[in-house]
């Protein structure tokens, strides 16, 4: 007999669900809490399924949630389902397992066939869920790479560097991330979206030359942790790099930033080498796996 019980979902919950994932994922790399205004956004969607989100209640007091979702496109003939991290306070493990159960059962009732799990080895409790549940490695899913700011050495930036204006630089850049990094153009206007969208933006960089973008980037700061991350840096010569990464870097001492970071994902994941010419050292990394249902 437990004391816990799982719930699906109600509208309600979102405020805590948010305030629980915001704490068990605050020490977490290359992990972001959803915040509230977008998790009522997506789950407001007409596609959303209700049963695909479980909460986990001791009492009337809310200590965990987990999400899954069956993805609607099959891959190989096959429906495949992923299943996060169960999100649930200190001290009550067993609700951690329960959770991942009822998931995995939910799931399992919906037709899912091959159950996909993302782990990191920053992720506590979540980290060691494939080996103590039969998954079995696939890929790597992304690197966090970092560099102290003090360690980072810097030249005079000659080049004007811009900032990036949507109207004149954007087709472009589509352009070079189709390029570079395998986007798609839809993708990639998605990812210049997401960054006119969010908060604590230090900078949103281009260094142009013959009327033709040479390099670009953008930094985001983390007040909390005192860091900022850089998001691709693109140039297409080293010289232009040099002086990218210089301005970002004045911009982030002037700030007081301690340490400079970087996610590569999706096609980033194949300039490692590129990053750690520039300084950066490998921090950490995602991986995905997979079991049959």
């Amino acid at each position: 007999m437990t004391d816990y019980i799982i719930k699906t979902y109600q509208e309600e919950f979102i405020e805590d669900q948010f305030k629980i994932g915001t704490e068990v994922s605050k020490n977490w790399q290359l992990f972001g809490q959803t915040p509230v205004d977008r998790l009522k956004e997506a789950y407001s969607q007409p596609d959303f399924d209700p049963e695909t989100r479980l909460y986990c209640f001791k009492g009337d007091e809310m200590i965990g949630f987990l999400t899954t979702r069956v993805i609607p496109e099959q891959e190989e003939g096959k429906t495949i389902a992923t299943i996060s991290p169960p999100m649930v306070l200190e001290g009550h493990e067993e609700a951690f397992s329960l959770l991942l159960s009822e998931g995995t059962k939910t799931l399992k009732n919906k037709g899912a066939e091959i159950l996909r799990f993302f782990a990191n080895d920053t992720w506590g409790e979540s980290a060691v869920v494939p080996q103590k549940h039969g998954f079995e490695f696939k890929r790597d899913t992304g690197y966090l790479v970092s560099q102290k700011m003090s360690d980072i050495s810097t030249i005079e930036v000659k080049e004007e560097v811009l900032l990036y204006d949507k109207e004149r630089d954007l087709d472009e850049l589509v352009e070079i991330f189709v390029k570079e990094l395998g986007m798609t153009e839809e993708q990639a206007v998605q990812n210049f979206e997401v960054i006119d969208t969010s908060e604590n933006i230090l900078g949103h960089f281009v260094i142009r030359k013959d009327n033709k973008i040479v390099a670009r980037t953008f930094a985001q700061v983390n007040p909390e942790q005192n860091e900022a991350y850089v998001g691709y840096i693109y140039a297409s010569e080293d010289k232009f790099r040099q002086e990218l990464v210089s301005k970002i870097v004045n911009e982030c001492k002037e700030k007081e930033v301690a340490e400079l970071k970087s996610f590569l994902f999706g096609g980033m994941m194949e300039k490692l080498e590129d990053y750690k010419s520039m300084g950066f050292k490998q921090e950490g990394k995602s991986s995905m796996y997979e079991k049959n249902l």
